[in-house]
């Protein structure tokens, strides 16, 4: 009796672990949908003069900030992608200075970013790489960090809109799973 209810119990977890590995899949992918949302809507409510300004001197302006979320996400979590991903060539001296084309570079990354996101098994998800040289993590745990990294980004732009008399446009926190 006991041997069947081990037995039961093992193939329930072996089971689950794609469950999981797809329902972890799908939040990862939802984030990013969410955060392309709110990227998009950030570059939206800029005035186009806006593009090109900065609060400060020394510190990005609007468009390279939205460059930067965009490479981030790309960069942090290409670096425990094990297979070869394309990222298109796009002059920065074009999406950097329109608003089309800087909503066009945000779609690009984050196409890519889905790409590779989706295109992660349950075992490439668990399985261990390295955060910047300083701490191994699994890749989920990557991903979440290329995210996180976004979101700061991202909220740094708010006093840019303001700065240019725009209104920052909600933020949409909801997941959809």
């Amino acid at each position: 009796m006991w041997k069947n209810a081990l037995s039961s119990a093992a193939m329930l977890v072996l089971l689950a672990a794609p469950l999981v590995a797809q329902d972890m899949t799908a939040a990862l992918a939802d984030d990013f949908r969410r955060q392309r949302a709110n990227v998009i809507g950030m570059v939206e409510a800029m005035p186009e003069t806006g593009l090109r300004s900065s609060p400060s001197d020394g510190v990005r302006d609007f468009a390279q900030q939205i460059e930067h979320v965009v490479q981030g996400n790309l960069g942090i979590i290409r670096s425990g992608f094990d297979r070869p991903v394309d990222v298109p060539e796009m002059s920065p001296e074009v999406y950097l200075n329109s608003k089309a084309e800087l909503i066009r570079f945000v779609n690009v990354g984050y196409d890519l970013v889905h790409e590779m996101v989706t295109g992660m098994s349950a075992q490439d998800l668990s399985a261990e790489t390295q955060l910047f040289g300083q701490a191994t993590v699994q890749k989920w745990q990557l991903i979440r960090t290329a995210y996180e990294h976004g979101v700061w980004t991202l909220g740094a732009t708010v006093p840019y809109l303001r700065l240019n008399g725009a209104t920052p446009p909600g933020y949409d926190l909801i997941p959809r799973n």
